[in-house]
């Protein structure tokens, strides 16, 4: 299977180099970019507090450099938490690093047509304190993601006051009652860390939570624990990546018949135990794993079979364009921050987003004006075309109606004799 990755072209208001960003779809083919650490003005490195909109035509982008409002505004930060909602109407942001002695704990929400931002709770963000609406603790570059409606939160690096914690609990923030709530396992689960990945799935009626990579100052990991949310009991899964890889940027990405969990670049070494520690050796592997095989597949990660492909990074950021089935690579940092913007197709990886399971009746030929009931999965109120055949010819006569997870179909009654044999279309940038 073969891979290309593409150094897409940026017009407009481009963002600097910078890294520990976030880059979230938020709708059609429109991303947001938010905050992020950058060599600023005057060579002063700091975080950046700007908004902007990347708007994607085929291997064109064009930027736009947002103006916000709102009664207050957040801190700048990076290294922070960054979700769309699930109709990608609002952004949802927590915690970071504001400087070096600053993480917060401070909880937004950017109501995205608008560009308003709201804060949660009663008092504005204070310096390594405690939160007053139940969040985290105070940290940076935890692992996140979103998962029935919640945003689900594991470890980071932070702590009250001028600690220097490596966490390993875990939060979730609903979405729809704005409200935290503090996870409580009944078992010991991963050692703390921060630069991790989060991902979950509904798996035989019991949710799973995942965790995988990450570091902290004794050591780094490469391998996925997984927390059982009916039993709240933490499983090491006896899965590895190879090498420990931390800091690098990961997305799921919905698929049939099992999802895929995509991560790429960051840092990655391997220590005997006892040797010194050091920093890792920046990469720009790509791999993924299949939610239902659970093994690691490498991508896109031979440079002599490609004709380009991103310089090795950590602490950038990734998000997905849906129509195209392609990864979105953005900035991040190699001795250096970084500007550019990356492209590859996985579409033969993650396929369609939906599929047709079974017809009834299923065989036989059928006199028209006969109802058939088509059972998919994977459907969300998706226009579909139902072409019928005479023999093996296709007939001219299409039907269109609308199939959530299943759906009736009746046969042309201008045809006096058909098979039920059929091919169905939909399109994919109307699964949602």
């Amino acid at each position: 299977m073969s891979y290309e990755w593409k150094c897409l072209n940026q017009l407009g208001d481009k963002p600097t180099a910078r890294s520990g960003h976030s880059f979230t779809w938020v709708g059609a083919q429109n991303y947001l970019l938010y905050g992020g650490i950058e060599d600023g003005k005057n060579g002063k490195v700091q975080p950046d507090p700007e908004v902007y909109i990347m708007r994607l035509q085929g291997d064109k982008s064009t930027w736009y450099k947002e103006q916000t409002n709102g009664a207050e505004r957040p801190l700048a930060r990076s290294q922070h938490v960054a979700q769309a909602t699930p109709k990608a109407d609002k952004l949802f942001i927590f915690g970071g690093h504001h400087s070096p002695q600053t993480r917060l704990n401070d909880t937004w929400i950017l109501h995205i047509k608008e560009m308003e931002w709201r804060r949660i709770g009663g008092k504005p963000a204070m310096d390594n304190q405690e939160s007053d609406v139940g969040a985290p603790t105070p940290r940076a570059n935890m692992g996140s993601c979103v998962f029935q409606g919640k945003v689900i939160i594991f470890g980071g690096h932070g702590g009250l006051n001028y600690e220097r914690k490596n966490f390993n609990d875990i939060f979730t923030f609903d979405f729809e009652t704005e409200k935290w709530e503090k996870l409580v396992p009944v078992n010991g689960g991963p050692e703390g860390r921060g630069g991790c990945s989060v991902f979950a799935r509904a798996d035989e009626g019991a949710d799973k939570i995942f965790i995988y990579g990450g570091w902290n100052a004794e050591k780094q990991y490469n391998e996925i624990w997984q927390l059982d949310l009916s039993k709240m009991e933490w499983t090491d899964c006896d899965i590895f990546n190879g090498v420990p890889r931390w800091n690098h940027c990961s997305l799921l990405i919905e698929a049939i018949p099992t999802w895929k969990f995509f991560i790429f670049g960051g840092e990655c070494a391997e220590y005997n135990e006892g040797a010194a520690r050091s920093f890792g050796e920046y990469v720009n592997s790509s791999c993924y794993i299949d939610l239902g095989m659970m093994q690691w597949v490498t991508y896109a990660s031979d440079a002599d079979a490609m004709e380009s492909m991103p310089k090795p990074r950590e602490y950038a950021a990734m998000t997905y364009d849906q129509r195209e089935q392609r990864l979105l690579v953005f900035g991040g940092w190699n001795n250096g921050w970084i500007d550019d913007l990356w492209s590859v197709k996985v579409g033969k990886v993650v396929g369609p987003s939906y599929a047709i399971m079974s017809s009834e009746p299923s065989l036989g030929q059928l006199s028209g004006n006969v109802p058939i009931t088509i059972t998919g999965q994977g459907f969300k109120e998706v226009n579909i075309n139902v072409l019928f055949t005479v023999g093996t010819k296709p007939i001219d006569t299409v039907t269109k109606q609308t199939l959530t997870v299943a759906g009736t179909y009746v046969s042309p009654t201008e045809i006096t004799c058909l098979t039920p044999s059929f091919e169905v279309f939909g399109p994919k940038e109307a699964v949602m």
